[in-house]
């Protein structure tokens, strides 16, 4: 066992009836109890066991904890704010462009490349869309996915989500970085459609894992419009 495993396992030094109570609080603040440990890679009971007092948590899953609720370690043991800086509950998400070319532009958006972001809570982030550094956003360009998408919307996907499961994705094909509602008949085929009705319909048979003209790079979680 490595010094990291560890200190991931040993239980946390100093916890008290104190920093439960402020956990429990937190977490309260943050979402419901099942979001939160779930985020977090622990179950519900054991979280509900940490906040009431019963039993201790280990050092990963504080940390883990702490990251999903905003808060810093110190915070939790002792009510200190000190080394939580500023910008550590705010994720900056990448805003790209999605008629980028192919090519390095698939590769800038995967590493989160960008000269744009924009900022969210971060546990808001982990608990509803899974991990901020693995999401991106994207403007829309053109009414191909009218009235469900209009020109000018923003699109947050998440990189991790690409199993064939009928959504709204970000796709490279025909050299361009795409947004387009992906059914999957089977699994072997797929059929992209437009959600503007005015728009053709592209069906083709494609094995995801060999073909090299299509690539799903990630469900859309979130829309953000102008009223």
């Amino acid at each position: 066992m490595t010094g990291q495993d560890k200190n991931e396992r040993s239980r946390v030094s100093g916890w008290s009836p104190d920093a439960a109570t402020r956990l429990k609080d937190a977490v309260k603040k943050t979402g419901s109890q099942a979001d939160v440990a779930k985020a977090a890679g622990i179950s519900r009971p054991s979280l509900v066991e940490i906040l009431a007092g019963r039993a201790v948590p280990t050092n990963g899953t504080l940390a883990n904890l702490c990251e999903v609720v905003g808060l810093s370690d110190l915070a939790i043991l002792a009510g200190l704010d000190g080394d939580s800086g500023p910008n550590r509950s705010v994720a900056f998400i990448p805003v790209h462009d999605v008629q980028i070319s192919a090519g390095t532009g698939v590769n800038a958006v995967e590493a989160g490349e960008s000269f744009e972001t924009l900022g969210f809570p971060r546990q808001w982030l982990r608990t509803k869309f899974g991990d901020p550094d693995r999401l991106r956003i994207a403007q829309i360009k053109g009414d191909s996915m009218a009235p469900t998408l209009n020109d000018g919307d923003l699109v947050m996907f998440n990189l991790d989500r690409r199993d064939p499961v009928d959504g709204i994705f970000v796709l490279r094909m025909d050299d361009q970085l795409l947004v387009k509602r992906v059914l999957f008949p089977s699994a072997r085929r797929l059929l992209v459609t437009s959600d503007n009705q005015q728009y053709d319909r592209w069906d083709r048979m494609v094995d995801l894992e060999r073909n090299n003209e299509l690539q799903l790079l990630g469900r859309v979680v979130w829309t953000g419009k102008s009223v």
